[in-house]
């Protein structure tokens, strides 16, 4: 376009400072309705700050069964706000003044053009008549365009007519298709942002780069993560480093890793020990343990499913352990190292405790 559009958005906050008769606002800041009758929602006023400027297009994003809607848009020189506002003003009332002006009203119309406007501030008033019982309607929002601007203005001067004349409005149709596909093309760099971009998004991410969640019920929150830091995860499987992150992720627990080498080696030398350390963590040395203290968590989980989730980051012939340490547990012979005790053979021991069957009993 020869001047640069510009564009004001009327969601969220902006629905909830509206006027509305009969519509709701729903949790998700949407307006809502439901059944018959005359349902009705004044925007706040937009103040372009440019006396007679001109206006564009109008987009509303919304739902409608069994519903007709009517938008009115208009602009004024005046400042309206005190009396549109007014709680006495009924929607009626609001509408035959904003008439006085200029304006343009559409039927069941959400793409509509504001060529016609002329003024500073800018009101746009929606209304919808439900013509069931069981009639019902969402606005997700709409968003305003302007100032005015036409295709014609890139062609030679012989086709710049007036506003409103049946060439511009032809125009106006190719213009409009373009203005949405370039639209989309500048938000392709949000959307391919794993940050910002929608959660419906993210498991097409994932799929994009190799399918690893596949079959896996990741959160949004999960995926984000994983997709942040998949270099480093992907390269990375099979290390202990990787493999203690996922399982804190899926988890929420940090899990402590005991491999092979790390106790065999010296609790060799002490062959008393040794059978119950093959019992805590295997007799092979392709076996590992992975230890997750569960004792204040309240959320169960399963000792296989975490077993098969583990199998991507567990390297080729080895073998994964898994033992989940609940807050009461019955160890006799069973216990594990820097988690719920130590192991040890106890020499001599004096205490003044009592002798029972020749244990003694301290306390």
């Amino acid at each position: 376009m020869v001047e640069t559009t510009k564009k004001v958005n009327f969601y969220r906050l902006a629905l909830a400072r509206g006027k509305r008769h009969r519509m709701e606002l729903s949790k998700e800041h949407r307006l809502v309705g439901n059944g018959g009758g005359y349902f009705s929602f004044l925007a706040p006023m937009f103040d372009s700050g440019d006396y007679n400027g001109t206006w564009h297009r109008l987009c509303m994003n919304g739902n409608f069964d069994g519903c007709k809607y009517e938008i009115i848009a208009a602009a004024t020189n005046v400042d309206l706000q005190e009396i549109m506002e007014d709680e006495s003003c009924t929607p009626m009332e609001q509408l035959e003044l904003l008439k006085e002006y200029s304006y343009t009203r559409k039927v069941n119309t959400s793409d509509m053009l504001l060529h016609e406007l002329q003024g500073r501030y800018l009101w746009i008033f929606i209304s919808v008549s439900g013509s069931r019982v069981d009639s019902s309607f969402t606005i997700d929002g709409f968003h305003v365009e302007f100032p005015h601007g036409s295709f014609t203005e890139y062609l030679p001067e012989i086709y710049h007519q007036e506003r409103g004349e049946f060439f511009e409005r032809y125009m106006a149709v190719m213009q409009s298709l373009y203005e949405d596909l370039e639209k989309e093309v500048e938000y392709i760099p949000n959307y391919l942002d794993y940050e910002t971009t929608s959660e419906e998004n993210l498991p097409l991410f994932a799929q994009w780069t190799g399918d690893w969640a596949a079959g896996k019920k990741y959160s949004p929150e999960q995926l984000r993560y994983l997709i942040k830091n998949l270099q480093k995860i992907q390269s990375g499987r099979g290390t202990k480093e990787v493999m203690g992150q996922m399982i804190e992720l899926v988890t929420g627990h940090k899990a402590m890793i005991v491999e092979y080498f790390k106790w065999h080696d010296w609790m060799s030398k002490n062959s008393n020990l040794l059978e119950v350390y093959e019992r805590l963590f295997g007799k092979n040395e392709d076996t590992f343990t992975v230890i997750i203290d569960m004792s204040q968590s309240d959320k169960e989980i399963s000792r296989e499913w975490l077993r098969s989730f583990l199998e991507e980051y567990t390297p080729l012939g080895m073998h994964c352990n898994v033992v989940l340490l609940r807050a009461n547990s019955n160890m006799d012979m069973h216990c594990y190292l820097d988690k719920n005790g130590c192991l040890s053979t106890p020499i001599a021991a004096d205490a003044g405790g009592v002798v029972l069957g020749g244990n003694y009993i301290l306390g």
